[in-house]
């Protein structure tokens, strides 16, 4: 992707103040995101931008030691398959796709009785699963369009 530069200061402020603060931002907007502005694909975004902006300012190598390529794959379909199984726990459980409120949390029954509660941990779901599918996805799209090209030979 980039060859590492030899700025002391600019990895010092990239790996200690400014990727940390960008994915504990891209955090509070998931957990507050279904009763403020953000939520799912925004926090999504925001976590790939933190590990985007290591990955260019320190070299492949460090910036790939975590989320590499099969783990940022894994990561975007486990998105995809809590979305969609919290949309079918929902089916099975008598309500219609998506419908929350249907899916039996009992245990969040002991904190916030009622409908309430479980419309909270099935949007929570959603938007866990919506964050990992979106920064998994924008993470791999500027992995490969980054990733230098060389020209197919043709024979012939």
């Amino acid at each position: 992707m980039t060859n590492r530069h030899d700025s002391v200061l600019l990895h010092f402020v990239v790996k200690v103040v400014m990727a940390p603060a960008i994915m504990l931002f891209g955090l509070y907007v998931l957990v507050h995101g279904e009763v403020s502005p953000g939520g799912g694909f925004q926090a999504g975004a925001i976590l790939a931008a933190g590990l985007i902006l290591s990955r260019m300012t320190l070299s492949s190598d460090q910036g790939r030691r975590l989320f590499s390529r099969p783990r940022l794959v894994v990561i975007t379909v486990l998105g995809m398959l809590l979305y969609t199984g919290t949309g079918i726990a929902a089916m099975f459980s008598g309500g219609n796709y998506l419908d929350y409120g249907v899916i039996p949390f009992e245990w969040i029954d002991r904190f916030v009785p009622g409908d309430l509660g479980r419309r909270h941990i099935g949007v929570f779901a959603i938007e866990v699963g919506v964050t990992l599918a979106v920064f998994g996805t924008l993470a791999l799209a500027v992995d490969y369009l980054a990733e230098p090209h060389e020209p197919e030979e043709t024979e012939g």
